[in-house]
């Protein structure tokens, strides 16, 4: 029974991320369109994600992989302002804000997806 409901919650933590995008995407772009903000779900899932990383690693690794995970966000934000900075000769903030919170969405998704997969692996693999 313990068992069981272990798999659950695991199979709950691999899709939570795909529900909420498919499901809530439209209804919360309208809510914030109607207020004149623009966010996007992808944009409130970023915390979510992390959380997940970090629950993830510690399944899968048994260990955290979160503080690699924030070096190479911090890496990415730094070369994104060198590039914005070299191509447009000067950082627009909001521009920045803007592209650098889409890349860690991307990354962090890529990141959730991929430790997923390798404790899906692990589990296939011990049974």
């Amino acid at each position: 029974m313990n068992q069981s409901m272990f798999k659950l919650a695991d199979i709950v933590l691999y899709i939570i991320p795909i529900l909420l995008l498919y499901i809530f995407s439209k209804s919360i772009n309208n809510h914030f369109k109607k207020q004149e903000i623009r966010i996007k779900l992808a944009d409130l899932m970023v915390p979510y994600l992390m959380v997940g990383i970090q629950i993830l690693s510690i399944q899968t690794f048994n260990m955290s992989i979160f503080p690699y995970y924030l070096i190479i966000l911090f890496s990415l934000g730094m070369i994104i302002a060198i590039f914005l900075a070299y191509k447009k000769g000067e950082i627009i903030y909001s521009r920045f804000f803007k592209t650098y919170w889409r890349f860690v969405f991307i990354f962090s998704l890529f990141t959730y997806y991929s430790l997923v997969g390798v404790n899906i692996l692990n589990k296939l693999l011990i049974f």
